[in-house]
């Protein structure tokens, strides 16, 4: 009798206590998904968890120390995930349709500012105010960068709505991958911004001018996509600011044509040249320290370079490397190249100084550093605007457009007062 009771009793405590959670329940809902997941396992992290990465990361473009006449044609993923590839019915050849099915709106590109605008960049830069730049007398002038250009062209409409092109894909890089660390206008854009990346700058160093996109995109997010591939790579020297987009009734970019500031026999000669002078300039760094190697490479552009608003080729790497005369856009690219040939993540940043302006962001063990190499070049201020924090340069560069989203030049151990 005393084990029937012990029993009853029991049953009544449990009875007692699936009221009470019954009825926390129905105050709270978040009890039971909680209890849900604690049953199932589904909401206990195990240890080592960790996220799925996007893409695999690649060295940096680097040439061997020696005699090169190849065009540099980017960097191969022995194995590639192509979460991007057209499907089989789209894929084209000359001559074939274009139409694509409308895809999902994907994350936007990053945060553009236009002149007037003033927009927090991703890592964290505000521009100041571009109405406080002031620039000093001895640098007043020495700029001469063009901003990336575009030039559309709306195509006449095609029967039942379609355009039908004499272009194929051409290169569509999917074979290549692009370091973070050395790519950084690369990681701005969204997957399918970075598809037509890889596929533009496959492309260009192909030699490849015209060809059909092989992303659908609208003609106002075209621009970003083709600053990103030009700001990410010096290496294409051949590379001009303009390009042309013909796009149909939908403003979506039907073709794509790129603009080359020599002929290809010319580049067959010149790419030789250029890589014997840049071997040239870097074995004379190659036994120095990372933070000697930035000073020294600096050093030999002042000595090499002439600044001047007229030279061919301005906008180029090759401008200041092989001719020794271009302006600040020429200045940035061939330290951007040098410095990457030598590891040392330097990228090419963009704004205004006055007038539109270049000039370089380097990143070295404590942080980043503004550089502006051109500025430099001035008889008594060689380092009057080397290694310099954002707080430093804000009454005389502002950020502009993809630019803002690069990080925020902040470190001190290697700063010049």
């Amino acid at each position: 009798m005393s084990i029937l009771k012990k029993i009853i009793t029991g049953i009544g405590v449990l009875a007692a206590l699936l009221c009470a959670l019954i009825i926390l329940s129905a105050i709270n809902p978040g009890i039971t998904e909680t209890l849900s997941s604690l049953l199932s396992g589904d909401g206990i992290p195990t240890q080592g968890e960790e996220s799925e990465a996007v893409e695999d990361a690649a060295e940096p473009f680097r040439e061997e120390d020696a005699d090169i006449s190849d065009i540099p044609s980017g960097t191969e993923e022995e194995e590639t995930e192509d979460d991007s590839a057209l499907p089989e019915e789209e894929e084209m050849g000359t001559g074939q349709t274009v139409q694509r099915q409308p895809e999902e709106p994907d994350r936007g590109t990053a945060d553009t500012a236009s002149s007037g605008e003033r927009i927090r960049g991703t890592n964290g830069y505000e521009p100041p105010a571009e109405s406080g730049v002031s620039v000093p007398e001895a640098v007043s002038g020495k700029s001469g960068y063009e901003p990336i250009t575009e030039k559309s062209e709306e195509l006449p409409d095609a029967e039942g709505g379609e355009y039908t092109s004499d272009l194929g894909y051409g290169e569509t890089g999917d074979n290549l991958s692009f370091d973070s660390i050395f790519y950084p206008y690369y990681q701005m854009l969204d997957t399918k911004g970075q598809h037509l990346y890889r596929q533009i700058y496959a492309n260009a160093a192909a030699y490849n001018a015209a060809f059909v996109p092989i992303e659908a995109v609208p003609v106002s997010e075209l621009k970003d996509v083709v600053m990103a591939v030009y700001n990410d790579h010096p290496e294409l020297f051949w590379l001009n600011t303009v390009f042309t987009c013909r796009y149909d009734q939908n403003k979506i970019c039907a073709e794509l044509e790129l603009e080359f500031n020599m002929t290809l026999e010319e580049l067959t000669i010149s790419s030789k040249t250029f890589y014997n002078i840049t071997n040239e300039i870097l074995s004379q760094v190659q036994n120095l320290s990372v933070y000697e190697k930035e000073v020294r490479l600096h050093d030999i552009l002042i000595e090499r370079v002439e600044y001047e608003k007229g030279a061919d080729k301005n906008q180029s790497a090759y401008s200041a490397l092989v001719d020794g005369k271009s302006v600040c856009a020429g200045y940035a690219r061939a330290y951007q190249y040098l410095m990457q040939r030598m590891g040392i993540p330097c990228f090419y940043c963009t704004g205004y100084a006055g007038q539109d302006h270049a000039w370089n962001i380097v990143g070295l063990d404590d942080g980043y550093y503004n550089v502006d190499v051109t500025w430099d070049d001035t008889e008594g201020g060689q380092y009057d605007y080397f290694n310099k924090t954002d707080e430093a340069y804000a009454d005389t560069h502002v950020r502009r457009e993809l630019s803002v989203n690069l990080p925020k030049c902040e470190g001190q151990r290697y700063a010049v007062q």
